[in-house]
């Protein structure tokens, strides 16, 4: 039977490479030779081919070696390191053919997506190096029973894992009424062959997290085996090309679990049934351990659903945004003062409102432990944001006194009501924060007078707090914080957290590093003691160095906290914007993640800019940061700070608001922002200096960046 499925694989990787071969003759006829060859929105061309050959891959013409390199692999002999090159082949030409097939974007009928953008694996890179997201799971095929298959998806949903169709069974899930899509973290990508997707999305992280270079194939190999934690689910019978495609899965190091008589290979091709059993299996086979928090509401809850949309039409109830008054607020008491569980909600409640009502709203949740500090009521308050959103049908956006939260008809049509959103918050906060949390309350307002009151209380306290957390300088303390949780992705990248630098991500504050280390004390944020002073003005100490040195493994010798152009800090590949040094303007442009567009003043767009930012790497002049800290005193301070701006797009400006005019005035220049260009003023280096030149902008009469 092993010799049967393996010239069955032989035979598939033929069939695919035939395939790719009539499609690229066909192009090259249509097109010409040198006609682009790539997917779109993507800095790696082919992404299968940059991260398995040395092969570069521009044009039509190009894309023969690929499929020339793949024939190469292919070896007649049925046995399974033959199947396995066999499906490396499989996925090279599969690459090209998926490449040909988007030429004008994505070809196949809603609601398969395709290829997923390098924007989208960026946005998730998040998720997965949070843990929030703990593996991948990639379901193939056609299901025989697809009720069994859309449990076992929303499974894969709830536990959070990273989901990813191709076959019959994204048609199958869709008619099941399984949430799809990138709001629910669930791609259905197309036909069986368009699981090449899930693939080059893989490889593409090695690229982008993993510090990999093109044609690494050894180190790409042991990256998709060992830092990927995917899988793959194999539904129903499976063709050649089917068996080609997982022997390609199991070249790349994802374990197959097929619901057929297929022969097993130890650590590679196991049989299981569809369901909780495969569940269960796919994630033993990777060693992936989910915490699952189950809440007794009627709702479905878990990570999947954290970039659920609510539009308006298909909203019940709304809560704040600009709609009525609305606050949260998390604070600590002493054990005596707060009955554990106790969730109560006062004034009218979401069965009593009309389709598209609005009501006040006020949140309020009392925590009460031995290891609980005042400090930690923020990091706790800010968590509210990612739990209300793991409700399916509940939305939450901002916080404090400037809280949204929207639920959806579904939502209420299943029975929702505020004493579950109660639930939601009393669970997983005490499951998040167990070590610092023993009992936790919650109370929920809807009547506008105790709203009106609550805010005001919560009002002070934010003030407070605001107050206190600018008392937190570099200076004024003896200790930073380590971030490594990148570190899954990105082995030899260390994000140091101080109080005037969070990090890359955005997500973590000094704070937020501190309650990480008193949560969990072997976890990812470990205190980092700065020691002597090494460079005031660059921001470099002795003891982080040490830390960084020890903790990236001795490839990255130290870093100044400070500076851009000497031994900046490493990225992993999270980053929500990028800073790049433009010479010719003697500063630097800030690009964000959401920016779709390729023209910017040093001729790359976000994406390709990542490309050369992430992995791990010290870049002098380019730096992946988080976008608050553009508004931190120490931001670029070496370089002089923040009148170094010359370009950042509108989005980033309108992100940043009011709060980035304000620290433009503090330094003593109210009027830089308008100074600062965008792609609506200028998009290339000459456009930049003219924009500079006729408003005056202080970059100009700086010392030399070069």
């Amino acid at each position: 039977m092993t010799e049967t499925f393996c010239s069955s694989c032989i035979i598939g990787a033929r069939s695919v490479i035939s395939l790719a071969r009539a499609s690229l003759s066909h192009n090259i006829a249509g097109r010409g030779a040198n006609a682009p060859l790539g997917y779109p929105d993507t800095a790696y061309e082919l992404p299968v081919a940059f991260g398995l050959t040395d092969l570069k891959v521009a044009t039509l013409v190009d894309g023969e070696k690929v499929l020339d390199l793949a024939e190469g692999l292919i070896r007649n002999s049925p046995t399974l390191e033959n199947a396995l090159e066999a499906g490396a082949a499989t996925l090279l030409a599969a690459d090209v053919l998926g490449a040909l097939s988007h030429k004008d974007g994505n070809p196949f009928p809603p609601p398969s997506t395709g290829f997923i953008p390098d924007s989208i694996l960026r946005k998730l890179g998040i998720f997965m190096v949070d843990g929030s997201v703990p593996g991948v799971a990639v379901v193939i095929g056609k299901a025989s029973d697809p009720s069994a298959a859309a449990a076992m998806i929303r499974g894969f949903q709830e536990i959070g894992l990273l989901v990813f169709l191709a076959g019959s069974v994204v048609q199958q899930m869709d008619k099941a009424g399984v949430k799809l899509g990138d709001d629910f973290k669930t791609f259905p990508l197309g036909p069986l062959p368009a699981v090449i997707h899930a693939v080059n999305f893989a490889v593409r992280a090695g690229l982008t997290f993993g510090g990999i270079g093109r044609g690494q194939s050894a180190a790409m190999y042991s990256y998709l085996s060992n830092r990927v934690k995917a899988f793959v689910c194999a539904l129903g019978p499976m063709d050649e090309i089917g068996l080609a495609v997982i022997a390609g899965a199991m070249k790349a190091g994802f374990p197959v679990l097929s619901d057929r008589n297929l022969p097993e290979v130890p650590g590679s091709l196991f049989r299981s049934p569809a369901g909780e059993e495969m569940v269960r299996a796919g994630m033993e086979a990777r060693g992936i351990k989910a915490k699952i928090v189950k809440v007794p509401i009627p709702i479905a809850f878990g990570p999947a659903y954290e970039g659920e949309r609510i539009r308006k039409s298909d909203t019940w109830a709304e809560f704040g945004g600009g709609r009525g008054p609305a606050y949260e607020l998390v604070v600590s008491a002493p054990i005596s003062e707060v009955r554990d569980k106790e969730i109560t909600v006062t004034g009218p409640d979401i069965p009593d409102m009309p389709k598209g009502g609005t009501l006040p709203l006020g949140i309020v949740v009392r925590v009460a432990g031995g290891r609980m500090q005042k400090d930690f009521e923020s990091v706790l308050e800010r968590r509210i944001h990612r739990i209300v959103n793991y409700g399916e049908g509940t939305m939450h956006v901002a916080q404090r006194d400037t809280t949204w939260i929207r639920v959806s008809c579904e939502a209420q049509s299943k029975g929702f009501g505020l004493a579950d959103l109660g639930m939601m918050l009393y669970a997983k906060i005490h499951s998040d924060f167990e070590n610092i949390v023993d009992r936790v309350s919650v109370a929920i307002h809807t009547r506008e007078k105790d709203v009106l009151e609550g805010m005001a209380f919560a009002r002070k306290l934010y003030a407070e707090r605001d107050a206190r957390a600018r008392t937190l300088t570099d200076d004024a303390v003896e200790e930073f914080y380590s971030c490594t949780l990148c570190q899954s992705f990105a082995p030899n990248h260390v994000c140091i957290v101080a109080p005037e630098r969070l990090g890359l991500c955005g997500a973590i504050n000094w704070l937020d590093g501190k309650a990480g280390y008193e949560i969990t004390p072997t976890g990812p944020n470990q205190p980092v003691l700065k020691g002597a002073v090494l460079d005031p003005v660059k921001g470099a100490w002795d003891g982080v160095n040490a830390f960084v040195r020890e903790h990236s493994r001795n490839t990255v010798p130290g870093f100044n906290l400070y500076s851009i152009m000497d031994a900046p800090m490493t990225s992993c590949g999270c980053f929500e914007c990028i800073i790049a040094v433009i010479p010719e303007a003697n500063g630097f442009m800030v690009v964000n993640r959401e920016f779709e567009g390729s023209e910017t003043p040093c001729g790359m767009g976000f994406s390709t800019l990542a490309g050369s930012v992430g992995g791990g790497i010290q870049t002098p002049g380019f730096m992946g940061v988080g976008k608050h800290y553009l508004l931190s005193r120490r931001f670029l301070a070496a370089e002089g700070g923040l009148p170094r701006i010359v370009w950042m797009t509108k989005e980033m400006k309108e992100h940043l608001g009011a709060d980035l005019s304000a620290r433009a005035a503090e330094i003593g220049m109210p009027d830089l922002v308008g100074k600062i260009a965008d792609e609506t003023i200028a998009v290339t280096p000459e456009q930049l200096v003219q924009h500079l030149k006729k408003a005056g902008h202080p970059a100009l009469s700086m010392p030399p960046l070069l």
